[in-house]
């Protein structure tokens, strides 16, 4: 088992991670990230950025995510491709546990997003990682010339079936409702030639065996429940909670809504430990606001580290 000494380890390697080490390295804190999989996260699986101030409208998350990385690293951040299953934040270190290493830091930062989600159906726990699955950019190279179900109709459910069909020989998507007349993504998805739209039809049960997903339970309007013979089931039906399963219970306070309670600069309820992005469940979860926050955190943190009251800048203005 590897132990690793920093100034400032992060938990999560999205834009506000990612952020957040560009400015605490730039100010000669050694700082290491821990990223579970840098292509399953909010960022990661987005098509195009087009509300990033200075990024060209053709980015797509993962370029963006992949310069923000570089860029940290370029600085030298230590950057790890790990699961975190426990941290401890009591103390004057901070301890961050994966498999394979030991952690131990002077600050925390908590920056795992929000891409947790709760079952909706039945099976959809079950086979989670079984051909249940929250991200097509991710998974839906498994399933070439297979058929697979996308259940949402928001506009997550339909760009990634939109992705799903440069690989599944059918796309069965299924929403609760007929799509608006002039909402034309989810015109344009239906007119393609492999999906087929099942409009005003609930989704009842994903259904499996020891394999995995081998089917699921729909039931159209005003008709009897039937089951189509999908590989994998991609399901954007309940919104995002707060990573935190990690977190044990009264290492830092969580809001009403789970989002984990900041302050100004980011700080949690135990001194030394920030929580940045999506974590804090803010109703604004974009790329930019998630970079501001790592912004913040890493100014304030290097105010805490050096013992100062106020925070340094990076730049000063001339006069």
């Amino acid at each position: 088992m590897e132990e690793v000494e920093c100034d400032v380890v992060i938990v999560g390697g999205g834009p506000a991670g990612c952020t957040c080490a560009l400015y605490t390295s730039r100010a000669d804190l050694k700082t290491v990230i821990v990223d579970k999989n840098p292509a399953v996260g909010a960022l990661a699986i987005t098509s195009h950025i087009a509300n990033y101030p200075g990024v060209d409208k053709s980015m797509t998350g993962t370029e963006l995510l992949d310069q923000m990385r570089d860029q940290a690293v370029s600085y030298g951040t230590d950057y790890r491709r790990a699961q975190v299953f426990m941290v401890d934040t009591d103390g004057e270190f901070k301890m961050v546990y994966t498999p394979d290493a030991t952690i131990k830091a002077r600050a925390l930062v908590l920056a795992t997003g929000a891409m947790g989600r709760p079952p909706s159906f039945a099976g959809e726990g079950e086979y989670l990682g079984k051909g249940v699955s929250y991200c097509a950019t991710c998974d839906g190279a498994f399933y070439r010339e297979s058929e697979v179900a996308v259940v949402g109709t928001h506009t997550d459910a339909i760009e990634e079936a939109t992705f799903l069909t440069k690989f599944a020989s059918t796309v069965h998507w299924i929403t609760s409702n007929e799509p608006k007349a002039d909402d034309a993504e989810a015109w344009e998805l239906i007119g393609l030639d492999n999906v087929k739209h099942w409009p005003r039809t609930a989704m009842k049960a994903v259904e499996g065996d020891a394999s995995g997903v081998t089917g699921v339970t729909i039931k159209p309007r005003g008709e009897d429940e039937l089951l189509l013979p999908v590989e994998g089931c991609f399901i954007y039906m309940s919104g995002s909670k707060p990573i935190t399963d990690f977190l044990q219970t009264g290492q830092v306070e969580f809001r009403d809504d789970g989002g984990v309670a900041v302050d100004d600069n980011m700080a949690t309820s135990m001194p030394g430990v920030y929580a940045i992005g999506d974590i804090r469940n803010t109703p604004f979860k974009q790329v930019v606001v998630a970079a501001s926050d790592g912004c913040i955190a890493a100014m304030d943190i290097d105010r805490y580290l050096k013992g100062r009251n106020k925070v340094r800048v990076d730049w000063v203005h001339d006069t």
